[in-house]
């Protein structure tokens, strides 16, 4: 039986290392796939993944946060990169690039490579999931990388929404990640039928196609009430939410017919979409918000941290003062004669050893 659901049409580009571990769960549900990264041993930890459909970057050794080193590695090696998604996802339409905004490979492409795919791909939207560092435990060189690359999604104007998971949801990465490929699998496969209503493959398709952040909830048949999918738009895996109640669409299949989830409320919650696509009698109740604003208190939390410590690690930085030891040379000076030696040039490092 063929598939008739959005994720036919779906690829999935998976740079560096966080890219590498979320998008391992697409890869193995059957989504067309490509893992690129700077770095080789990064490739080699993905021992679930065919080698076919790994791509080392020539030259690299990884970018060690290096956002600018990632630029100029993708820079020189674009056109092989571009070749090898046309390869292995040929007759995709919607191209979803997954990435950490706090690492060096991926946050320093995540934006151009999605007005690149749009151009030379003949997409109908570029999709970017990526993911914020954990402010507590990961470096403020992570938490600068992160600021940076949203600064860069936000001057996108593409085709295509946002994901932003959040490493401060909860300490077990691998969880956000089997839990984000749950809520997106389970919107890219819908095929539930009912007299009462459907959301179809275009009303998903629009939804997947809108700019700006989107969020992806879903709710057992048990668990389907307002107050629980209310909860779910706090109580997540994804960046925080804007109090603007700012939203153009939101998807809301239903387990069951829908009865036990009151419209308004959510509205109430959210604000009101331009419009909502509703469907009913499905195994789960799985909900998306899109056209959201990005998350600006987020970020203003993390550039306040980053402004916190601009002086311990510029005093780090310059801690290694020069000339401290000096004034203790030359304790023999008026003793020993000096040699002639010392004052023949040395003609390299290799002769300071003798």
């Amino acid at each position: 039986m063929s598939d008739l659901t959005v994720k036919r049409k779906c690829g999935i580009l998976s740079i560096g290392a966080g890219g590498g571990n979320v998008g391992t769960s697409f890869y193995q549900a059957g989504y067309p796939s490509l893992f690129v990264n700077s770095a080789k041993l990064d490739l080699d930890s993905l021992i679930e993944i065919d080698e076919k459909f790994k791509y080392h970057i020539p030259g690299g050794e990884g970018c060690n946060k290096d956002r600018k080193k990632s630029k100029e590695l993708f820079r020189k090696d674009i056109d092989n990169i571009i070749n090898e998604i046309k390869e292995k996802m040929p007759g995709i339409e919607y191209l979803f690039i997954i990435g950490s905004a706090g690492g060096g490979t991926a946050s320093g492409v995540l934006a151009s490579m999605k007005r690149i795919a749009m151009n030379e791909l003949g997409l109908k939207a570029c999709i970017i999931v990526t993911i914020l560092p954990n402010t507590k435990t990961e470096s403020v060189k992570a938490l600068i990388n992160a600021y940076e690359t949203l600064a860069e999604i936000e001057q996108l104007e593409e085709p295509g929404m946002t994901v932003i998971l959040d490493n401060d949801k909860n300490s077990n990465k691998m969880r956000i990640n089997e839990m984000f490929f749950c809520y997106l699998d389970a919107l890219l496969t819908n095929n539930s039928s009912s007299v009462l209503g459907n959301v179809d493959n275009a009303e998903i398709e629009e939804m997947i196609s809108t700019p700006g952040m989107a969020i992806i909830s879903k709710l057992g048949k048990d668990k389907s009430d307002t107050q629980q999918l209310i909860s779910t738009f706090h109580n997540n895996i994804y960046a925080p939410l804007e109090d603007d109640k700012v939203i153009k669409y939101m998807g809301l299949i239903n387990a069951g017919n829908g009865k036990d989830i009151r419209i308004e409320d959510i509205y109430s919650e959210t604000g009101i979409p331009l419009d909502t696509f509703t469907g009913y009698e499905a195994d789960a109740t799985v909900c998306i918000l899109v056209g959201l604003s990005l998350p600006y208190a987020k970020m203003a939390e993390i550039k306040e941290i980053i402004d916190s410590n601009k002086d311990t690690i510029k005093r780090n930085l310059t801690a290694q003062s020069r000339g401290k030891l000096s004034e203790g040379l030359g304790f023999f000076d008026d003793i020993i004669p000096e040699s002639k030696s010392k004052t023949e040039k040395k003609t390299s490092n290799r002769d300071l050893l003798f």
